[in-house]
């Protein structure tokens, strides 16, 4: 980050300096008290248990030069401090980072990535091709919401030529949002699915919800679609460009596809030009769509097919992220889950050999589908794995799918924890797959000693 004065702050949110002199600086943006480092701005967020407006002065005690706050305090003067009020500091942090992109950010041409399943994989891959040629910023981890998505543009300073964040939401206005902070050049979105139906109903909400990412698109923009999606397909508009990408359709397709267990390749056709031969590491066909599109995006800002021969993918953990026990291989892909990612997990185990078992647990935000999805992905891993483990509260809708052979239900963690040891054998290959409130990751600790 390039350092932002006192005076600044103040200006770019609309907030009141409650004291400070106006050539305070600080020169990173932090939330929580308890990350804070030597001149840093901290921000103080009310959230659901703890509200951070209350530990600006454990901030300032930490190292803290600025502090920005809602609430109202009687303060004294701290030193070579300042501090700021404003009504409301979560607008406070999406108009400074507007304020920052757009003073320090010029010469960094931004692509924003969303999508119902695999926007994380799209992003990174994207980076990865990109970074052939350029210096690219990605969004870290999950930092992709109201919050998060401000402190990655704060991380950037005026070196990066591109930056790729991950747009995610969960209702119609939350990508609108973050459009308008980033002001995106070109956007990808990678499918629409069934994340978050309980709250937007259908699909075709999803994809307004989606679309918002180009609310502030003009002639010079690009939006990049999956031409095999059948929601994005038919997607046209006057106001900006669209470039399609897809195994099926598209202005750029993959032909001539090969998967192995941790691999992708396939040809890379414009129209019936053929651009040359891609591999990338990650596994699944399900990355193959997202590989296309990634590509689409990256030949038209100057990357061949050539300069992707020695890439290499910086990937996000816990997405498909393979470990080798002493007794077991384990597959964790369980930072999140829908009914389109847990299929396209379990078509990626299926390329392995060995005996598969699949750890499953619960898909939230389905709302009324629930229960229908449950038994659907059961159904599907019928066919693709040996043996079932379902946990929490639908596996029983699991097992209605998967059929009682080889299929074991659980209500808590806890109670699979106990019986994991007999349902394992040495040399199987474990998937781990549930949304992210499940916490499976806490499985990984405990299959390391079986």
């Amino acid at each position: 980050m390039e350092k932002l004065t006192l005076i600044e702050i103040a200006q770019a949110t609309g907030g009141k300096i409650l004291f400070g002199n106006d050539d305070v600086t600080c020169e990173s943006v932090v939330m929580d008290s308890r990350k804070v480092t030597e001149n840093a701005l901290f921000i103080g967020i009310k959230g659901e248990q703890v509200d951070g407006n209350d530990y600006f002065l454990t901030a300032f005690e930490q190292g803290a030069t600025i502090a920005l706050i809602e609430k109202d305090v009687d303060v004294i003067p701290t030193g070579q401090k300042g501090l700021v009020w404003v009504p409301s500091t979560r607008d406070a942090l999406a108009a400074l980072a507007k304020y920052y992109k757009n003073r320090s950010l010029t010469n960094t041409r931004f692509i924003a990535i969303t999508g119902s399943v695999g926007k994380t994989t799209a992003k990174d891959m994207l980076c990865g091709m990109l970074s052939a040629k350029y210096k690219v910023f990605k969004t870290r981890g999950n930092y992709n919401n109201e919050l998060g998505l401000p402190l990655m543009i704060f991380s950037m300073d005026s070196s990066y030529d591109f930056a790729v964040l991950e747009m995610g939401m969960s209702s119609l206005g939350e990508i609108h949002f973050l459009a308008d902070i980033v002001r995106p050049d070109l956007a990808l979105i990678t499918n629409i699915g069934t994340s978050h139906i309980e709250i937007l109903k259908t699909r075709e909400n999803i994809l307004k919800a989606k679309l918002e990412i180009t609310d502030f698109f003009g002639p010079d923009q690009v939006l990049f679609l999956n031409a095999d999606d059948p929601y994005l397909a038919g997607i046209k508009h006057q106001t900006y460009q669209i470039v399609t990408a897809g195994i099926a359709t598209g202005i750029y397709r993959a032909k001539n596809i090969s998967l192995e267990p941790g691999t992708i390749e396939f040809d890379a056709l414009r129209g019936e030009e053929t651009l040359g031969h891609i591999k990338l590491e990650v596994p699944g066909m399900h990355n193959v769509a997202n590989g296309i599109l990634c590509f689409a995006c990256a030949h038209q800002l100057g990357i061949s097919a050539a300069d992707l021969t020695r890439m290499t993918i910086d990937r996000t953990v816990m997405r498909l992220e393979e470990t080798q026990f002493e007794h077991l291989t384990v597959i964790n892909d369980a930072y999140n889950a829908s009914p389109e990612s847990a299929k396209a997990g379990l078509d990626t185990l299926a390329l392995r050999g060995g005996r598969k078992v699949a750890l499953m647990g619960d898909m939230k935000e389905l709302g009324d589908y629930s229960a229908k999805a449950h038994v659907e992905v059961g159904a599907y891993a019928r066919s693709r794995v040996d043996v079932l483990i379902a946990v929490g509260d639908f596996a029983k809708e699991y097992g209605e799918g998967f059929g009682s052979q080889d299929f074991h239900g659980y209500p808590t963690y806890e109670d699979a924890v106990i019986a994991l040891p007999n349902l394992l054998d040495e040399g199987d290959l474990v998937y781990l797959k549930a949304s992210r409130s499940m916490k499976f990751e806490r499985f990984l600790s405990v299959l390391e000693r079986i």
